[in-house]
């Protein structure tokens, strides 16, 4: 069960005919939060009605009464156009509690009300999914979901200023580059504000999308935190601007050792990196200048060989590959999580990390094969507290010793958490 903690705030809105003051209870949601808000204004929208339509005693109040409505029906219909119901709360109140609401109750909105159809136009988190866009995989074929994905999209940027769009995410694994309009869906909606972009794709044939970094570069790049590619080709650029960018995430990327290299020559805020199923490149170099660099996860990369860690501040390593890599660890790193899984893990992290796992108070290894027995190790973890070691004795050596596992638990004098993990065949021998 989850618990949700309760946060009680107060806003201040300034219109011009009073101060509205709205106390709300929300739940650590945006739609929730985004929820309260318009029920809470609008309620005071038909109070505000109500107390309209009593009668007056005198002239004095009936003149009142006129300019009141007159102002109302000004500010409610400037320059012709409709404004948002309710109070007469400034635009950008308007627009900030409408970008809270998720994409689909944004759109139907607009489809209701004209008032709404404006702040439409700079809603700021666009998420082009499936779902997001109501196309239903189970009762069309492949090119009916091309299409229909296809021209939503076109449609509802369209339809938008994309001046005010903060996050874009587009997933869509029937991705056909005859039929989407990707390259102008990027152009469009890429613009200096920006602040997460994704664009996660799947094809049948394997062609990898052509990713266009140049967008991304002088001022579009500034403000990006977070970006998230799949199934995307790497091409070098001139003046990448990724100054703030706090989180990578690349999936399935076509991309090489140097690619990588001048990719990373552009973060200085990097503090979070995925790396799954980019079999291309060979050597992984993250440079000393990755100073905030906390978490690196690098996943069955088929081709890489070597992992050349200098980021001074990484905590937190997980690597997992179906093959033996050569790590290159700095002397000053200081892990507190460190997590293994590749064939002979076991006996090559006593042998050749201990040096620099001296801090590390969580150590995970997984081996689906084991050769060499665990040697007796010369020195000690003095900080781990939790380990897990997971090992597929049906591909191990029949004549290795699993007592010699003894060794790691004694050189663990502070732990507190032990797994151990080990599946065997019915024909293997007790251990």
């Amino acid at each position: 069960a989850l618990a949700w903690r309760r946060v009680r705030s107060k806003s201040r809105f300034h219109t011009r005919d009073s101060e509205i003051q709205i106390e709300i209870s929300r739940p650590r949601s945006r739609q929730a939060t985004s929820q309260l808000m318009l029920n809470r204004v609008m309620s005071m929208q038909r109070e505000t009605r109500r107390l309209q339509i009593q009668p007056h005693d005198g002239p004095a109040d009936s003149m009142l009464h006129r300019k009141d409505s007159n102002c109302t029906q000004d500010h409610c219909s400037q320059g012709g156009e409709t404004q948002c119901p309710g109070p007469h709360l400034p635009e950008d109140i308007w627009c900030h509690i409408f970008s809270l609401l998720p994409m689909q109750d944004a759109a139907r909105a607009a489809c209701v009300s004209h008032a709404f159809k404006r702040s439409w136009r700079c809603y700021p988190n666009l998420a082009f999914n499936m779902k997001a866009l109501g196309v239903d995989e189970r009762s069309c074929g492949e090119d009916e979901i091309v299409t229909n994905f296809t021209s939503k999209v076109d449609n509802i940027l369209k339809n938008h200023s994309c001046i005010a769009i903060k996050k874009l995410e587009i997933v869509f694994r029937y991705y056909d580059d005859k039929v989407c309009n990707l390259d102008s869906w990027l152009q469009t909606a890429i613009t200096p504000g920006i602040e997460e972009l994704t664009v996660q794709l799947s094809t049948k044939s394997r062609k990898y999308y052509n990713f266009p970094w140049s967008l991304l570069a002088n001022e579009n790049g500034k403000l990006i935190q977070y970006l998230k590619l799949s199934c995307c080709a790497f091409s070098p650029t001139v003046g990448l601007c990724l100054k703030s960018l706090s989180r990578l995430e690349l999936f399935d990327v076509n991309i090489t050792r140097d690619q990588m290299g001048s990719l990373l020559h552009n973060f200085f805020a990097l503090q979070r990196m995925q790396l799954k199923n980019c079999d291309n490149i060979t050597c992984l170099k993250m440079p000393f200048h990755l100073q905030h660099l906390k978490y690196l996860e690098v996943f069955h990369c088929s081709s890489l060989k070597v992992i050349e860690i200098e980021a001074p501040n990484l905590s937190n390593f997980q690597f997992m590959g179906l093959r033996q890599v050569q790590l290159s660890l700095g002397v000053a790193l200081q892990f507190k999580k460190f997590d293994m899984s590749f064939p002979g893990v076991v006996s090559y992290a006593c042998t050749n990390l201990l040096s620099n796992l001296q801090y590390v108070e969580a150590l995970s290894l997984c081996s689906r094969r084991e050769i060499i027995d665990t040697p007796v190790l010369p020195s000690k973890f003095l900080h781990l507290k939790h380990l897990s070691v997971d090992l597929n004795a049906m591909t191990f050596s029949p004549t290795y010793d699993y007592c010699s596992l003894i060794s790691l638990f004694d050189a663990s004098p502070s732990l507190e958490t032990l797994v151990l993990n080990v599946s065997h065949s019915p024909s293997c021998k007790d251990i």
